[in-house]
């Protein structure tokens, strides 16, 4: 896990995520979690892999940034989606509209700074909540203004996937 200087900016970007033909596995191993202390503040970054592993040595796994998006149409009503039985954690499970995490190291930037946070409106994280949508179900980049998202709250939890892992999961 890399501890250095916080990313900012564009400081280390690659270009656009891009997943076509990669397999859960991939994905674990390629993209690039934020990393926080328990204040919120960065701290580095880390694969997914290495972020979701529960050991003695981290029993909840290292704290990263994630988010949760609750998509509604014009009625109010609120799009489920079953996850895919190919994911490494959780398959098969009905949640919220979509979830996962900003990433380390993409053009345009996904790290949301203090200030970013403040204001209500992290930039950041809807442009991460607007790849996954397009990558989890095929609504287009472009479709949803990412403008258009209402930051609601930032908590910190963690989940034991006793299905993928076991009864003993902490």
């Amino acid at each position: 896990r890399d501890t250095g200087p916080p990313p900012r900016g564009g400081m280390g970007s690659r270009s656009m995520w891009q997943g076509d033909g990669m397999s859960q596995e991939d994905f674990m191993a390629k993209d690039e979690c934020i990393v926080l202390d328990e204040n919120d503040a960065i701290v580095g970054h880390a694969s997914k892999k290495q972020c979701h592993v529960f050991s003695p040595e981290q029993p909840r796994g290292i704290l990263h940034r994630a988010f949760s998006v609750f998509l509604f149409d014009t009625q109010g009503r609120l799009l489920l989606q079953q996850r895919a039985a190919s994911k490494i954690t959780f398959p098969n499970v009905w949640t919220n509209t979509c979830c996962s995490h900003p990433l380390y190291g993409y053009s345009p930037t996904e790290v949301d700074t203090p200030e970013d946070l403040a204001s209500g409106a992290p930039q950041g994280v809807a442009r991460a909540a607007v790849r996954k949508l397009d990558h989890e179900l095929g609504i287009p980049v472009g479709t949803i203004d990412p403008s258009a998202f209402r930051f609601v709250t930032r908590l910190h939890y963690w989940a034991a996937d006793v299905v993928t892992h076991g009864p003993q999961a902490p």
